[in-house]
C-alpha cells in the first residue's frame, strides 16, 4: 500500500530526504515519461515557460550552475496537477510518493556516487579504489570489462574505452539473458564479445566490431526504457550517463599529481576540484558531483581527446575515434526531456489523447534543440 494519500502529497515531498540509497533499487517503473505524458495530456506540447529541461533542473537542484547541487527538498512542480497525476497514475507500484520522486531525479541524472552515501559501500576488490569502484558499481561495468577496454585504447582514448566498455556490458547482458537458440535470430553476437575481449590493443579490433558496439550503445540511447535492473541490483541507469561515470572512473583510475579533488567522503575539495564553468579545465569530484555534470564533462573530454596529438598512424586513431564520435550528437543530448515529450506525444496520438497537430509541435521542439546543440 502507499504510504502516502495523494490528496497530501506534497507534505510527504517536502519531508527531509535522507542519504537512503532505497530508491536506487526501485524497478519497473518510469516516473520521467509519465509526468512529460501527463503533462502533455493536460496542458499540451505548447505549454508557457517552465515546463522544459533547464526550468525543470532549475527546481530539482537547490543550485544548478553547480556540479555539486543537492537535489531540492520540496520542488514546486510537486502542487502542479501533473505530479498529482502522475502519482495517482504509479499507484501501489512505489511505496511512497517519496521513492517516485528519487527515481525521477535518479533517471534525471541529478544523484552523485557517494559510497555509503548515495550507493551502498560496496567491496572495493578488483577496481582498488572505492571512487572508481562506485562509479563502475552505478554504471553497471563489471571489473574485467572496465579493466580490459582501459587496457586497449590507454588513457588518451579513455572517453572511447568508457563508451565501449558499456557497450560490452550490454552484449554480455544480452548474452546473459537470451539463450543460445535465439541470440543470432536476435543479433546478439557472441563472437563479437570473444574478439574484443581477447584484443590486446585498438588495432586488434576490427571496424565491424566497433560499429556492432556502438550500435548497442546507440539504440539504448533511442529506445530507452527506464526502470529496468541493473546486475548490481540497482536501478539502471540511462546508457548516456553509464558511460560518463565509467570515463569518470577511468580517470580517478589514472591519478592525480596534486592534492585529489575529492574528500575522503566523496566530498568535492573545493580548492582542488573543478567547478564545471567553461574554461575550468581542473578535474570535477566525481564522486560527489551529479551524474548531469559528469555527463557534460564527459562529453567535452570527448572533444579534447579528439584532437590529434597521437603519434600512431592518423587512419588508425582517425577509425577508432570517429566510430565512437558519431554517437555523440546523441550523447549531448541524452539528457534534454524534450526527447522523452516527441516520444510520448507519439504514443498519445495512438492512443487518441490528443492530436496529431500537437504532438508535430512536440517532434518540431525536440528537433530545434538537435539543430542548435553545440557542435
Amino acid at each position: 500500500m502507499r504510504t502516502v494519500s495523494k490528496g497530501t502529497c506534497l507534505a510527504a515531498l517536502v519531508l527531509t530526504m535522507s542519504a537512503s540509497c532505497h530508491a536506487t533499487r526501485v524497478t519497473g517503473i518510469d516516473v520521467v515519461s509519465l509526468l512529460q505524458r501527463e503533462r502533455i495530456a493536460r496542458v499540451g506540447p505548447q505549454w508557457p515557460e517552465g515546463y522544459g529541461t533547464a526550468a525543470l533542473m532549475r527546481d530539482i537542484l537547490v543550485d544548478p550552475a553547480s556540479p555539486y547541487s543537492d537535489t531540492n527538498r520540496s520542488p514546486a512542480f510537486a502542487s502542479e496537477p501533473h505530479w498529482r497525476a502522475a502519482l495517482d497514475a504509479l499507484g501501489d507500484r512505489v511505496a511512497s510518493d517519496r521513492d517516485a520522486l528519487e527515481v525521477l531525479y535518479w533517471d534525471l541524472g541529478a544523484t552523485k556516487a557517494r559510497p555509503g552515501i548515495d550507493l551502498e559501500a560496496g567491496a572495493t576488490g578488483p577496481f582498488k579504489d572505492p571512487f572508481i569502484a562506485a562509479g563502475a558499481r552505478k554504471a553497471d561495468v563489471d571489473a574485467d570489462i572496465f579493466w580490459h577496454m582501459l587496457d586497449v585504447t590507454g588513457y588518451a582514448h579513455s572517453t572511447k574505452a568508457a563508451y565501449y566498455a558499456v557497450a560490452l556490458q550490454i552484449l554480455r547482458r544480452q548474452m546473459q539473458d537470451i539463450g543460445p537458440e535465439r541470440r543470432a535470430a536476435l543479433g546478439v553476437h557472441t563472437d563479437v564479445f570473444d574478439r574484443v575481449m581477447a584484443a590486446r590493443h585498438d588495432e586488434e579490433i576490427s571496424p565491424h566490431d566497433l560499429r556492432y558496439l556502438s550500435a548497442l550503445v546507440q539504440h539504448r540511447m533511442l529506445h530507452w526504457r527506464p526502470g529496468g535492473r541493473a546486475s548490481t541490483g540497482l536501478r539502471e541507469l540511462p546508457v548516456a550517463y553509464r558511460i560518463a561515470r565509467i570515463a569518470a572512473a577511468y580517470r580517478d583510475a589514472r591519478g592525480y599529481v596534486m592534492a585529489p579533488p575529492c574528500h575522503a567522503d566523496g566530498s568535492a575539495a573545493m580548492s582542488t576540484a573543478g567547478t564545471g564553468v567553461d574554461g575550468d579545465r581542473r578535474d570535477l569530484c566525481f564522486a560527489g558531483a551529479t551524474d548531469r555534470a559528469v555527463h557534460r564533462w564527459y562529453v567535452e573530454e570527448v572533444r579534447f581527446q579528439a584532437r590529434p596529438r597521437s603519434r600512431r598512424p592518423a587512419e588508425h586513431d582517425t577509425l577508432f575515434s570517429a566510430i565512437a564520435l558519431l554517437a555523440l550528437p546523441l550523447l549531448e543530448m541524452a539528457s534534454v526531456l524534450e526527447f522523452v515529450e516527441a516520444v510520448v506525444a507519439d504514443e498519445l496520438v495512438a492512443a487518441e489523447s490528443i492530436e496529431a497537430e500537437d504532438a508535430a509541435v512536440a517532434a518540431d521542439r525536440a528537433d530545434l534543440i538537435t539543430c542548435l546543440a553545440p557542435e
